[in-house]
């Protein structure tokens, strides 16, 4: 499938694509296939050849580190607009994580030939590209200074903060993640117990900073919660 069987309203979420000229569109569209993981499915598992990018288009998708012995680690949670598998940019390898949909999800498969041909002939594609390197960089940057910096209290505030920044929506006066995750997925993200996410997010819901709506998590006071980071 190409990019014409893709309705349009789905690069509004896709920062990548947002103000690209028609002609760089299709470019993109003559290189790019759809993918539809259901919930739970497996894109590519860890060892796995890499087959090129993937763009997601909707949807969220979770990267992960399984050890031998049946315990996972979160990398991290990715959304519409974000890039994975981006280590095939910079040399040929096997997948080095396991990526899992925890939703339905599309995402837009690009080979590693070709979306380096696209860069090639785009300097503000190779821009977009380098800017979302650069942040993911950074994340990782960030996550190492919580775990030698913050307690467990913290780093799940800090987490919180960083979804509702990537991803989160603002609703009758108070910001919200429109994804669902569960209390387990969220401390293999952070890298805590469960019963420290439920522990953590009861405190909160106590003093009016944040509140559950089904698995959405209402954000009533940012500024508050940030201050709750120490």
């Amino acid at each position: 499938m190409t990019l014409k069987e893709i309705p349009m309203s789905l690069f509004d979420n896709v920062s990548l694509f947002q103000g690209l000229s028609p002609l760089i569109l299709q470019k993109i569209e003559q290189r790019g296939i759809k993918r539809t993981y259901p919930k739970k499915s497996i894109p590519f598992v860890e060892g796995q050849g890499s087959d090129g990018i993937y763009i997601i288009l909707s949807g969220l998708i979770k990267v992960m580190k399984l050890h031998d012995d049946g315990r996972e680690k979160t990398l991290a949670i990715l959304g519409p607009g974000e890039i994975l598998g981006e280590m095939t940019l910079t040399e040929e390898t096997l997948r080095s994580a396991t990526a899992e949909a925890l939703e339905l999800t599309t995402v837009l498969a690009i080979s590693r030939e070709d979306f380096l041909g696209l860069l090639a002939e785009m300097p503000e594609l190779s821009y977009r590209i380098i800017n979302l390197l650069s942040t993911r960089l950074r994340q990782t940057n960030q996550q190492i200074e919580e775990l030698i910096f913050l307690n467990a209290r913290s780093r799940v505030i800090n987490n919180l903060l960083n979804l509702v920044h990537k991803q989160g929506m603002h609703k009758n006066g108070s910001f919200y993640l429109p994804i669902k995750l569960t209390h387990s997925e969220l401390a293999k993200l952070i890298g805590v117990s469960r019963e420290t996410v439920t522990k953590v997010f009861a405190e909160l819901q106590d003093n009016n900073l944040i509140y559950l709506d089904g698995k959405e998590i209402h954000i009533t006071n940012l500024e508050a919660l940030q201050k709750e980071i120490i």
